[in-house]
């Protein structure tokens, strides 16, 4: 059936969804009814009348209107509702566009959202998710190219070692653009729901995931989250980093990052391709280009270093700590804790970086079309 055949409008938004350059999650050769169901949960019959004519670029108003065939002041008061909503995203109001990943967290981030979704959602995101394998293309391109990277902490680098903004969190900090909102981990939230969270004691839900730039203004706009000060942003990602977690940005070098996430190896959409499943994403995200190297006069042997690596990149032996640099990931964790500093990051080039984001999502969708 081609697209001009549809008639429902449903299959329509899902149809202009498969243009996002990762797809939607499709199983032998059709879309998901775990996924048909979770958009079925988000948008109103009513919504998806409008939706239908959505698509994955913004469109203006007067565009969209035009489309449907309704004044442009009914059609952005249901624009403007689906986008209070959490269900579709907007450009300061003037446009308004479909994104597939977004939908995949903000249920669990934003409060609006999840009252549509609720616990029906997180469990069908569970199965197109995790047991139909979507976050295979949800972390990584069919030919491995990965969509975020891991981005370390100064204070764990090596002083002798290339520091660059785009590739180290606190730089990555001061170049993004503003506001910073801090909200919910989507994450760690979706698993708390399901009752299968294990670091339900050691990381935090709250406040642990950090919105920027126009996906900042987005949760200001609808009254989600809390804008906090650059300052208040390097202080808390400190703490975090303190707490454990790993920090993941869009594999690009550009500055004009959406979302900076701070992730466990039990809950993360991302790290859990490589630390929980058994099919394993070795690409679930790209690795630093930095390894973490140990000095053996320093090194105490007292393995918190090896508590803290969510990759198992670390052994003891003969009472000295010993990296697999095939394992490491570069994201500091080890380095953070370590009292007499015996294990830091050292720059080593082994991970290619986008120079933007849009380069970045045309290789991905290239990458993933080759086979269709």
């Amino acid at each position: 059936m081609t697209a001009e055949e549809i008639t429902d409008p449903y299959e329509k938004i899902l149809q202009n969804m498969r243009e996002y350059p990762n797809d939607i999650p499709i199983v032998d050769g059709n879309i998901s009814e775990a996924f048909r169901a979770y958009i079925k949960l988000l948008f109103t019959p009513e919504e998806a009348e409008v939706a239908q004519y959505l698509t994955i670029k913004p469109q203006s108003i007067n565009r969209i209107a035009r489309k449907i065939g309704k004044s442009k002041e009914k059609i952005k008061e249901i624009l403007e509702e689906m986008t209070n909503s959490g269900i579709i995203q907007d450009i300061g109001g003037y446009s308004y566009f479909l994104t597939m990943a977004h939908l995949l967290n903000m249920g669990f981030k934003n409060s609006k959202t999840f009252e549509r979704l609720g616990k029906k959602g997180a469990e069908l995101y569970h199965r197109f998710f995790i047991e139909e394998k979507f976050y295979k293309r949800y972390e990584t391109s069919d030919a491995g190219t990965p969509i975020t990277r891991i981005v370390p902490i100064d204070k764990s680098i090596d002083h002798k070692s290339i520091i660059s903004n785009a590739e180290e969190i606190h730089g990555i900090l001061d170049t993004c653009k503003g506001p910073i909102v801090v909200t919910d981990c989507p994450c760690r939230n979706r698993t708390e729901i399901l009752g299968v969270r294990e670091c339900k004691d050691k990381f935090p839900v709250s406040e642990s995931c950090f919105q920027v730039g126009l996906f900042g203004e987005y949760f200001l706009r609808r009254g989600e989250g809390r804008e906090i000060s650059r300052e208040e942003a390097h202080n808390r990602v400190k703490k975090l980093s303190k707490n454990g977690l790993v920090f993941t940005v869009a594999n690009a070098k550009s500055p004009n990052h959406q979302v900076i996430c701070c992730c466990c190896a039990c809950c993360c959409a991302l790290l859990r391709g490589m630390t929980r499943f058994d099919d394993k994403n070795l690409n679930c995200t790209a690795k630093s280009n930095y390894i973490a190297k140990v000095n053996p006069h320093l090194c105490t042997g007292c393995a918190l270093c090896a508590k803290r690596c969510f990759f198992k990149a670390i052994a003891i032996k003969k009472e000295k700590a010993k990296v697999n640099p095939i394992k490491c990931y570069g994201c500091g964790v080890c380095t953070v804790a370590c009292v007499p500093e015996a294990i830091k990051l050292h720059r080593i080039e082994r991970s290619h970086i986008c120079s933007d984001s849009t380069k970045l999502f045309e290789k991905i969708y290239q990458e993933n079309r080759r086979n269709d």
